[in-house]
């Protein structure tokens, strides 16, 4: 019975950590949430085509921009799934473990895997948001270097490719899967949905409903374009300014969910006995069940005040 006290112990760690991913994606989800709406709020402000778009091209209702599964995961991180990559996540992960397995014993080297793997992967999931937050800096010259290109008399299609080829990575790599599938006789509006859903780019759904509705109805397209570079650019100005206002206390969420995290396994790993013999002791144990309750409560609050942001 006293040998499974470290593993749930480190099971609890493990379960913390991944809550505290998640509640960090579900907050980034509401903010990205809020950005569509307001866009969304502006474009039909605006005069831009609000019923056209979710008639003509597909619905913006109809957007489901969460990963589908792990290589979407990978993928929107820009990592490659090959067994170079999967060796090298293998050796991040199994590499202190087996060391302490030899060096001291099983429960370190359970607690150490416990804590290495949800530490990996959000190492994944911050490189996921920073190379978002870059393709969504990118597109409002994207789109202004389209409008440019129509105004000297090219078509939507050739602006969108000449645009594509001047743009750097990772926008240029997106929109050229866009254009190969383009290529292959989808519409460039269907492609650029598809690629929007695959890569949980929203901006560039909303570029899409507006490219689908000039193939079809026509219209000045380049105006749409212009207006919603403009709203790109001051939605994501408005979006830094409140990440740099917000930046103390959500490093300070950061610092004193993780804190608690990183000394329990510290000491799991250095000294199981402690907790083995805290654990079979029935004020201990109290302690410890005290200790993991406010644990769970205090991460709550700090992401509930991380959110005021």
């Amino acid at each position: 019975m006293n040998a499974l006290i470290p593993a749930l112990a480190a099971a609890a760690l493990l379960l913390l950590a991944l809550g505290i991913v998640l509640w960090q994606r579900a907050a980034h989800g509401a903010r990205r949430q809020a950005s569509a709406q307001y866009m969304a709020r502006q474009l039909q402000k605006y005069g831009a085509p609000g019923p056209a778009v979710t008639e003509r091209a597909g619905g913006l209702e109809a957007w489901h921009g969460n990963p589908t599964g792990w290589n979407n995961f990978l993928l929107r991180a820009g990592i490659r799934p090959t067994r170079h990559f999967y060796i090298t996540l293998a050796l991040r992960v199994l590499a202190l473990p087996i060391a302490l397995l030899v060096l001291m014993n099983a429960t370190a080297a359970a607690a150490a895997l416990v804590l290495l793997i949800p530490l990996n992967l959000l190492f994944i999931w911050l490189r996921v948001s920073r190379r978002h937050r870059r393709i969504i800096q990118q597109l409002p010259d994207f789109l202004e270097s389209v409008v440019r290109m129509m105004t000297v008399g090219n078509s939507l299609g050739a602006a969108f490719q000449n645009a594509s080829d001047r743009t750097e990575e990772p926008l240029r790599g997106i929109l050229g899967q866009a254009r190969r599938a383009g290529s292959v006789g989808v519409e460039l509006d269907v492609a650029l949905r598809q690629t929007a859903r695959q890569y949980g780019i929203y901006e560039l759904y909303l570029v899409a409903a507006i490219v689908g509705v000039a193939i079809r109805v026509g219209g000045r397209t380049d105006h749409v374009l212009e207006r919603m570079s403009a709203f790109m650019r001051d939605l994501t100005q408005a979006r830094n300014e409140l990440v740099a206002l917000s930046a103390e206390t959500r490093l300070s969420a950061w610092i004193l969910a993780l804190l608690p995290l990183g000394l329990g396994a510290l000491i799991i790993i250095t000294n199981d006995v402690l907790i083995v013999g805290m654990w079979a002791d029935p004020v201990g144990r109290k302690l410890l069940l005290g200790a993991f309750v406010l644990q769970v409560l205090g991460s709550f609050w700090l992401y509930r005040l991380s959110r005021l942001e």
